[in-house]
């Protein structure tokens, strides 16, 4: 499984070099309020923030959710209660570029065991991007992470490409030392290029619709004709990383809506990408379902000719053109990968170009459709 540190850096767990002596010893299992967790990236590695951002809104701040636990592992659900450290569950980091360090959002709550404990080791399980804790719906609930995926549109898009790490039985870096978290995605990841066929569809490139009228794509769906596999309902366990449990179908009555993102063109005579192009991304929840792997995923394209909408569709699945396993979806979605496909219009309908790419990228071939 491919897998990523904070926004291509290493997630270091560090304390302060600030630390005052001790004039009197501390029970054990006492927090330490000088010794404070913080999250930082090393300095050989440059940080990307979009990676780890939610992107709901303005907000393009890294965010972590961050769990600590006085155990010699990250507990399962049955136990972990009783083992949060300082009350670490869901705590809110964010990255502070003056510091070069993820520290908490509002306040400060989370810190070492003081120095002289009988035991001064933590676990810790993090995840990105963070949402919020809730009792309904999306957010964070009972160590589960939970997201309707349905909908990916905005501007900017949501970032739903969720990753997990832990880092088990740390002890207290004395003097200071860092112990990395080795994130790995949790979701597939679906990268769309749309271009023109350069002469029915497109000549001068392709654009988005702007202000609901026009020439340009109106729209970009995802949905599958199988009765399950292609989950609504995100879900991520939080203490071990899987996703096992997400629940809901997305058909073409209730499909997954993507963002359409224009595009300049190289302008390299000959090259897919010479003319004005259009990108979306969608994060799908990771899916082994028979039935899924079957039916394969359809995309949908709205694209506006300059007169009226036209409709084009697609079916990603084996026996399909030329696309090979992974890229035909045979074995279904898995977590990590990134199914990279360039989607070009005329007057046959859609001919795809498939590579799986980015995080673990997944090749394909061609699918024209008449």
């Amino acid at each position: 499984m491919k897998k990523v540190s904070i926004l291509a850096a290493i997630a270091l767990v560090v304390v302060g070099c600030n630390k005052r002596a001790l004039e009197e010893p501390i029970p054990p299992v006492t927090p330490d309020t000088e010794a404070p967790v913080s999250f930082g990236a090393t300095a050989e590695v440059s940080v990307v923030e979009s990676k780890a951002a939610l992107n709901l809104g303005t907000d393009l701040t890294p965010q972590l959710g961050v769990y600590a636990f006085k155990a010699a592992s990250v507990p399962n659900a049955s136990t972990a209660d009783g083992a949060v450290w300082c009350s670490a569950k869901n705590l809110h980091y964010t990255w502070v570029p003056a510091s070069n360090c993820y520290k908490e959002d509002t306040k400060t709550s989370l810190f070492w065991p003081a120095s002289g404990n009988t035991s001064d080791k933590l676990s810790f399980a993090s995840y990105f991007p963070y949402l919020a804790t809730a009792t309904t719906g999306n957010g964070v609930n009972a160590y589960v992470l939970t997201q309707d995926l349905a909908t990916q549109t905005g501007t900017p898009a949501p970032d739903y490409g969720f990753a997990w790490a832990k880092a088990e039985n740390v002890g207290r870096p004395n003097p200071m030392a860092s112990q990395a978290l080795a994130f790995n995605y949790k979701v597939a990841k679906v990268s769309l290029s749309i271009v023109g066929d350069g002469t029915s569809v497109g000549a001068t490139g392709i654009k988005v619709q702007s202000g609901g009228t026009g020439e340009g794509v109106v729209s970009i769906k995802l949905y599958t004709a199988s009765t399950s596999g292609l989950y609504k309902e995100y879900k991520l366990n939080l203490l071990d990383g899987t996703t096992t449990n997400s629940t809901g179908n997305l058909t073409q009555a209730a499909p997954m809506t993507l963002q359409p993102v224009a595009k300049t063109g190289n302008g390299t005579s000959g090259d897919t990408f010479e003319k004005d192009y259009v990108d979306a991304v969608g994060y799908l929840a990771p899916s082994t379902d028979a039935n899924f792997e079957a039916a394969g995923l359809t995309v949908e394209v709205v694209y506006n000719d300059g007169t009226s909408d036209q409709t084009y569709t697609a079916t990603i699945k084996a026996g399909v053109g030329l696309l090979a396993p992974p890229a035909d979806l045979s074995a279904g979605l898995a977590a990590g990968n990134n199914y990279k496909y360039t989607l070009k219009l005329g007057k046959s309908g859609i001919t795809f170009t498939g590579t799986v790419t980015d995080w673990t990228d997944v090749a394909g071939g061609e699918i024209t459709l008449d």
